[in-house]
């Protein structure tokens, strides 16, 4: 027992004993919820610590939570958070922390928990962003899926409803970012149209009448899906209301284009539904995130409290469960802490594994004795890692399933498909939630099954037409141009930058020499205070000292030659750029004639009116449609409106535009009947384009799959088939549809070969 108390107190837990000498451990989590959700979630807080402390009777040695309560509406967050993660001399140590409630508060708490690895247990926080960024933290413990997932839920049921047309309302803050960012990416999945203008970012008070008309403009049939995703419970109701009466009024008064409107709603429309109000009257469909059904905790929780549990009750109920969970076994097991069947150990202090490592290894196993959430299950778990045993967690929210690098972000959250049933009664207006369907990606828990979004494969490609092509005779290939540009400068948009490097050296691996290259960056990077790796700049990157692929850890700012830096130059000098005219301010231009291959590549932000912005992702300006339209076109020897006069020679034999930013396609739409022109993009013109490797030490994304596979592909076989590479490109690049346009007015996509762009 001496030892015991010895390993308890070195990090300063409150150790006490009680008349036989039974050891106990006092934990201190602090709570940070808004007091409105804490009142929802008192239930399934009391019933976890009654259930831990009953689970624990009878052995030597227990943990007992002490919960300390902050709410997240009132508190300074940042200081809060410096505070717990850094308590001073004299102060109590916070050993855990449950929430926050809002993704746009968490990042707060993980920034100052990263130096002490303190464990984050994040209940509801659903941001696409945040998860995504944390996802190598071995602290950052998410108990729900991302919205991504939430998303495909809300397009499953879209599907099954038969809906011909979806559009989507979001809050413009961090929780309505990741259904705007992948909204047209499932719509395309699901071949459901687009309608109007697609999407809306909402504000409070908003006139969305105007958005509800330009869905008429292009619905391709007569039942509409209107998708409400709204981080502010009270915006649901005056939003299905607009919706509601606009419906009635073009069903009164516009029978020629009969339109039904219907409402899906998110997770944050649940809890408001339970209200007594009308305010909820007009809505159809919701989808949330419910515990197990199949384990039992909605049917227990309703027959103990008299109604369904709020939305997050089950995953709070299992992060505190974990959390004592966890601290039991490093009671038990101080000297042995195993992930993946290796001690773990960290390269940086501490050294040592701390309580977050003691949670990710009661999760990690599932060959142990399978141990519920009840308090039987619990007593089991308890005394099997007493006897230093392993155990198979499953909890409230089902099968504890965490992905395999950090044993953190949870892979499988069961949702509810709800309808709503509204009764009119003689005390006013009483809303009934009504089970349709549980969905969840893995289907473990009695549920219907849908794919993995987390890591989600492409499924649609497009189709070509063998046959229905122009062949144009063309003069011999004499010379190749290339200008690459890419319009971000700060260091949080490094991928940008890092993929124009990239295509740059390949062009150069290649046989481009800067004479015949055009390269526009800010290069701002390779030098920035922030960049851990001066003068390097990479879009792979390891720290496997074994590792022997060529592309990791290539320093793509190597040997570079940048023309010009971005902030130098006005959207018009790309025209002069293009066309070789040359100037004090342009020296360096390229000079393609009718002979001439000429290959456009682009990396930054793109908005969905235009696609590619002129800057970053808060720039004001589009390069615009239009723009690059008149560029081409005049290019090809076409006489436009908005031309210059008196280019006459085609100043191209073939040219191909790459181009990766969000709304990518809507370039690829414009440039649509030009001859001998083919556009390949990372995103159609609905779609926003995904970064994808995100870099710990340097703290931002390093690239984009659609640029990096490009790079591989490229270097692998220059002989491959436009089609190979576009099969290629679709199937590696998550979270967007790589797109290829004009490829009729090219020629066949099946013969022609990326060596026209990329001689040996």
């Amino acid at each position: 027992m001496v030892l015991c108390l010895t390993a308890a107190c070195n990090d300063r837990e409150d150790v006490d004993t009680d008349d036989s000498q039974t050891v106990i451990v006092t934990m201190n989590v602090d709570v940070v919820l808004p007091t409105p959700i804490l009142t929802q979630w008192q239930n399934s807080i009391d019933w976890a610590m009654e259930n831990i402390v009953h689970a624990q009777q009878g052995l030597n040695k227990q943990v007992k939570l002490n919960l300390r309560y902050h709410d997240e509406y009132v508190e300074d967050l940042d200081q809060l958070a410096f505070k717990l993660t850094h308590p001073q001399e004299g102060d109590d140590t916070c050993h855990a922390i449950i929430g926050p409630y809002h993704s746009d508060n968490a990042q707060t708490f993980l920034s100052y928990a990263a130096q002490t690895r303190l464990p984050v247990v994040m209940p509801t926080c659903t941001s696409a962003d945040l998860q995504r960024a944390n996802a190598k933290n071995t602290y950052a413990w998410f108990l729900t899926e991302s919205d991504i997932t939430q998303l495909e839920m809300m397009f499953t049921a879209a599907s099954i409803t038969g809906c011909s047309d979806v559009a989507l309302i979001y809050s413009n803050d961090t929780y309505g970012k990741s259904f705007y960012d992948w909204f047209a990416f499932f719509a395309t999945e699901h071949n459901i149209n687009v309608a109007g203008d697609g999407t809306l970012a909402y504000e409070s008070g908003m006139d969305i009448v105007p958005f509800l008309e330009s869905m008429l403009d292009n619905h391709k049939g007569s039942k509409a899906l209107v998708f409400l995703a709204l981080s502010d419970v009270g915006d649901y109701g005056p939003v299905s209301q607009s919706i509601y009466d606009y419906g009635i009024f073009i069903s009164d008064n516009d029978i020629e284009h009969h339109f039904i409107y219907h409402t899906i709603t998110s997770d944050t429309s649940h809890d408001g539904l339970t209200a007594k109000s009308e305010s909820y009257k007009n809505f159809d469909y919701g989808i949330c995130p419910v515990g197990s059904v199949n384990l039992g905790f909605p049917q227990t929780y309703e027959a103990r409290y008299g109604h369904r549990p709020y939305t997050g009750e089950a995953q709070v109920y299992d992060a505190l469960t974990l959390i004592a969970l966890g601290a039991a076994h490093r009671l038990s097991s101080p000297d042995e802490c195993l992930v993946g069947g290796r001690q773990v150990v960290y390269n940086e202090q501490p050294t040592g594994p701390g309580l977050t490592d003691y949670m990710r290894s009661v999760v990690d196993s599932d060959q142990g004795t399978t141990v519920g959430w009840t308090e039987r299950g619990l007593h089991t778990a308890f005394s099997r890692l007493a006897s230093k045993q392993p155990i198979n967690v499953t909890g409230a929210i089902g099968n504890m399933l965490f992905d395999q690098d950090t044993r953190t972000k949870i892979l499988n959250t069961t949702y509810m498909w709800w309808l709503l049933n509204v009764r009119w009664t003689e005390n006013g207006v009483i809303n009934e939630i009504k089970p349709r369907l549980y969905l969840s990606t893995a289907g473990m828990n009695n549920d219907t099954s849908s794919k993995s979004i987390w890591q989600m494969q492409k499924t649609f490609e497009q189709e070509f037409d063998r046959e229905s092509i122009v062949k144009h005779e063309l003069p011999p290939v004499k010379d190749r141009w290339a200008v690459i540009i890419s319009p971000s400068t700060s260091w949080s948009n490094y991928r940008h930058q890092a993929d124009a490097f990239a295509m740059y050296q390949t062009l150069r691996h290649h046989g481009y020499d800067d004479d015949h290259m055009v390269f526009i960056v800010e290069d701002n990077l390779a030098d920035n205070p922030n960049n851990v790796f001066p003068g390097e700049i990479f879009v792979e990157r390891t720290d496997d000292p074994n590792n022997t692929d060529i592309f990791l850890n290539d320093n793509v700012r190597s040997h570079a030659t940048v023309d010009y830096h971005f902030s130098h130059l006005r959207p018009e000098d790309l025209a002069d750029i293009l066309m070789g005219r040359e100037s004090e301010r342009l020296p360096h231009v390229i000079h393609p004639t009718a002979n001439s291959n000429v290959f456009l590549f682009w990396s930054g932000h793109g908005g969905s009116k235009d696609g590619p912005l002129w800057g970053n992702e808060d720039a004001k300006e589009y390069f615009g449609t239009d723009r690059i339209r008149d560029i081409v076109a005049q290019m090809s020897a076409i006489h436009t409106d908005h031309g210059i006069e008196g280019i006459q020679e085609r100043m191209y034999r073939r040219m191909m535009l790459c181009i990766e930013t969000c709304y990518s396609g809507k370039w690829g739409e414009i440039l649509q009947g030009l001859p001998d022109v083919v556009v390949l993009t990372a995103a159609n013109s609905m779609e926003t384009s995904k970064a994808d490797v995100f870099d710990q030490q340097l703290g931002v994304f390093l690239s984009n799959a659609f640029v990096r596979t490009y790079r591989r592909i490229i270097n692998d076989n220059i002989a491959i088939p436009i089609y190979d590479l576009y099969r290629q490109l679709a199937r590696t690049t998550n979270g967007s549809h790589v797109t290829l346009y004009n490829e009729k007015e090219y020629g066949s996509v099946y013969t022609e070969t990326m060596q026209e762009f990329f001689p040996e």
